[in-house]
């Protein structure tokens, strides 16, 4: 089984919905999955009632809602691990809220999933191509027009990029509860501070962090505490889909 996971919060981030509704690439890529869970974490049930209403939410077959209050994001994602666990879920999409698609082509798509499908490995990142991480990695797969390079994330740390982050990625999720995440990460009560004890964590212990010559998807901050470049954001966003006014 394979499902995609999105979290998103509070009850200001109503912008990105009305670019995720346009996102029409998303949408068909979402409905190829088994599943879809999508985490509405410390929002209120007046906030998540009118999202839900977003065109976004109901042409994605499969969604589940799931809901949270006064509990960190890091317990709010083991819960929901769990959750895709005891459903059966053997690969998750890791996609946060603020993440968009880049590819426009069915057959790329249905490579990847084909690739996730037909595969084992532990974690392939969504977000960069195997150019700027490493070029000398060697191609552990091929199919038509996708690639997978055989990377690390000492290939990411060596590029000055963090060993890891919440980017874009599909990982086994036998991996995520077993050997990326942990009980230290579950107990940090904010997200930055479970972010730099996971980059830490990484630096010192390698993963496999797989990469494309494709990039699939990619994070636009245009709103939140990471939104120093919004407006350069909003304008790739706004060339991607239709104008919205911010």
């Amino acid at each position: 089984m394979i499902c995609s996971f999105t979290q998103t919060y509070s009850d200001n981030r109503s912008i990105l919905f009305e670019y995720h509704n346009k996102d029409k690439v998303d949408i068909k890529f979402r409905n190829k999955l088994d599943k879809n869970y999508y985490v509405f974490h410390n929002s209120s049930e007046n906030y998540i009632k009118n999202m839900c209403k977003q065109s976004y939410f109901k042409e994605i077959n499969n969604m589940e809602i799931v809901t949270y209050n006064n509990i960190s994001y890091t317990q709010s994602l083991i819960k929901t691990l769990h959750k895709c666990y005891k459903d059966g879920v053997k690969y998750l999409f890791f996609l946060q809220d603020d993440v968009f698609s880049l590819v426009n082509d069915d057959k790329l798509i249905d490579e990847l999933l084909d690739f996730v499908k037909n595969n084992t490995f532990d974690m392939l990142n969504l977000e960069y191509i195997n150019s700027f991480i490493n070029p000398q990695a060697s191609i552990i797969y091929f199919n038509n027009s996708l690639k997978i390079y055989n990377t690390t994330s000492d290939d990411y740390k060596n590029r000055g990029l963090w060993a890891f982050d919440d980017g874009a990625y599909v990982a086994n999720l036998d991996f995520l509860l077993n050997t990326l995440y942990d009980t230290i990460y579950f107990s940090k009560n904010d997200i930055w501070s479970a972010e730099n004890y996971l980059n830490n964590k990484i630096k010192n212990n390698v993963i496999e962090r797989l990469v494309t010559n494709i990039v699939y998807f990619n994070r636009f901050n245009i709103i939140g505490p990471n939104s120093q470049n919004s407006k350069s954001d909003i304008n790739t966003l706004n060339n991607m889909f239709t104008p919205i006014k911010i």
